[in-house]
């Protein structure tokens, strides 16, 4: 194509809008001198490159069109969007604040800005621009929407419902307000007014693939297991390439004890399909199926599809690491994981494994010291680097990170004995009534057992949320005790105000177990004794062990333990490794665990 821009550049923007990016990218790499044209060019190819995933490259045109065109604020907004693909949201919000300061008026700007705000969990700041929106536009409702998601985040369930009712006085049928305030109602085990408004919201003829899926959650949570499964069902006919469907129908499928709970997403394997092929080579890793994965990951290795190259190759050197195949593994990452980025990032951290499981110690230290300074705040990476310390004889930097006797604490929920000893006796026979699954979920480190679903402490009920505030008393009563290290991954982050970000029960039965594992994205980690078998008391039979890792190809002993004792509550950092010798009577060892972060809203 000759490079006339008032040809091409219309050409190149339906292009782009038909979905083509492959032609956008191709013409414009053709057509170099296109570029000083004006930003719309560089816009264009910066997008097209985002679209198919090709994110550092994007970077790059943003940045070359913006030595060009430092003032076009169309380009800072699509460089912002880009930023927010990268989960990197504070650059966004630099871009989209340069754009508004040049032009104060821009509500795309602006409403991004909130985004961006929203993606950094800075939710005040994000309340603050939704606020400004809607004094110009009061019935926006994509502002209306972000608001109350905002809300929802900030703990604010009541004021979030009150928008959504606005935008559904407006819009009925408005099928995202229906769904998002369906979700509130689930959240707060409102099952039935939330089943009503995922129907009605299915009703409009819009369906989503979302909507099927929250609808046959809150059925599974209320027990109505068949209509879950039917719904499921159905969905999934609708829509048969949702990964989200087909993972959580396997899911609820596997916990539930069903004989195939995988055949609907195998129905639907197709390398056109690559996304599902992911998910199933997902589920056959954490359910040890390795030869079902290397099938499938082999054959997308073969395909070659650009913007799946990395998490195939990660993939496949797990499948194949966990297969016993340590060189084999660390070939399929080598060659890719030089020069890391935070896209590359999966490829180096599964070098960093298969190094270990070589006893490639050394190597594998300076890995993982990179990936620490990559992404920091992954707590996983720190658990990783820590058993490269061990291996290694670094001992005094492992116990830098895992000084057990500093970093573990164990005490009682609530400091009168009688008081705690009646109030866990409330909190047993309700999580008694919570466990109704068949199986341990997939991908967790529980065995033998089974675990709640949605997030625990969220809920209403009053033992529940008596339960959260007593928890939260006691974790900052031990956050009190620690002093600020600027450079330590814990230590670094000590503040008062917390936030659970995720919490589950999990009850234990003859031979159940936790493998040992680590939370990537918590900070502090924590696990309350509701019901403890007597056998506790020898053998140290369902005890908490540190230090124990579960790397294939590394052996090595746990360094410190914990007795459970019904009403205790143990704290740690979320990045030591963590596991539970088995229990071999048919008593149950019943469990509330927690992950705590940093509250970055205060």
């Amino acid at each position: 194509m000759q490079s006339q821009p008032n040809i091409v550049i219309p050409t190149l923007i339906n292009a782009f809008n038909a979905g083509d990016f492959l032609f956008v990218i191709n013409t414009l790499k053709k057509n170099g001198a296109l570029v000083r044209v004006g930003p719309v060019v560089s816009q264009l190819h910066g997008s097209a490159l985002r679209k198919i995933g090709k994110l550092d490259e994007a970077v790059k045109v943003f940045e070359k069109g913006l030595k060009l065109f430092p003032q076009s604020t169309d380009l800072m907004n699509s460089y912002g969007n880009l930023f927010l693909d990268k989960m990197q949201s504070e650059k966004a919000i630099l871009w989209f604040t340069k754009a508004l300061k040049i032009k104060p008026n821009g509500f795309d700007y602006r409403y991004n800005l909130a985004r961006a705000f929203y993606a950094a969990k800075r939710y005040g700041e994000a309340e603050k621009q939704c606020h400004q929106l809607l004094t110009t536009q009061p019935n926006k409702n994509t502002v209306l929407l972000l608001m109350a998601s905002i809300l929802v985040e900030d703990h604010r369930d009541d004021v979030a419902e009150r928008y959504l009712k606005q935008l559904l006085g407006i819009e009925p049928q408005n099928v995202k307000a229906l769904n998002n305030l369906g979700n509130i109602k689930r959240k707060n085990s409102q099952f039935d007014e939330a089943i009503s408004l995922y129907k009605q919201a299915l009703s409009t003829g819009n369906p989503t693939a979302e909507l099927f899926q929250n609808l046959a959650a809150v059925l599974a949570l209320k027990g109505s297991m068949n209509e879950a499964f039917a719904t499921y069902k159905e969905g999934i006919r609708l829509f048969p390439t949702s990964v989200s469907l087909h993972k959580e129908y396997a899911h609820l499928a596997w916990v539930q004890n069903l004989e195939t709970p995988f055949s609907y997403l195998e129905a639907n394997l197709s390398i056109n399909n690559p996304d599902l092929i992911l998910a199933y080579t997902e589920f056959m890793i954490r359910v040890e199926e390795y030869d079902k994965a290397k099938l499938w990951l082999e054959k997308l290795i073969e395909a070659k599809l650009p913007t799946y190259q990395i998490a195939v190759a990660a993939s496949l050197s797990n499948t194949l690491r966990e297969l016993g195949y340590f060189e084999k593994a660390l070939a399929t990452v080598s060659v890719k994981a030089s020069n890391p980025t935070l896209e590359t990032l999966p490829l180096l951290i599964e070098k960093s494994y298969s190094l270990l499981s070589l006893k490639r110690y050394k190597e594998a230290v300076k890995a993982l010291e990179l990936v620490c300074r990559i992404s920091p705040l992954n707590q996983g990476y720190w658990t990783l680097l820590s058993t490269a310390y061990k291996a290694n004889g670094d001992e005094a930097k492992y116990n830098q990170l895992c000084d057990y006797q500093r970093f573990v604490s164990v005490q009682p929920l609530l400091g009168n004995e009688d008081t705690n000893t009646k109030f866990i006796n409330i909190l047993k026979a309700h999580l008694n009534t919570l466990h109704n699954n068949e199986k341990h979920p997939i991908g967790q480190s529980l065995r033998n057992g089974s675990q709640t679903f949605e997030n625990l402490l969220d809920s209403a009920h009053p033992v529940i949320k008596e339960l959260k505030t007593s928890i939260e008393a006691r974790a900052k009563s031990f956050l009190s005790t620690l002093t600020k290290e600027k450079k330590h991954p814990f230590l670094s982050r000590l503040s008062q105000d917390i936030d659970f970000i995720g919490s589950w029960s999990v009850r234990l039965r003859q031979k159940g177990f936790h493998k040992s594992h680590y939370h990537s994205e918590g900070w502090l980690s924590g696990v309350l004794y509701v019901d403890v078998p007597a056998e506790v008391k020898t053998s140290g039979n369902g005890w908490l062990v540190f230090g124990r890792p579960d790397i294939s190809g590394v052996e090595m002993p746990e360094d410190f333990a914990v007795k459970p004792k019904e009403g205790n509550i143990a704290f740690f950092p979320s990045y030591m490794w963590h596991g539970t010798n088995p229990i071999v009577t048919d008593e149950q060892r019943l469990t509330v665990a927690f992950d705590i972060v940093p509250d970055k809203t205060s």
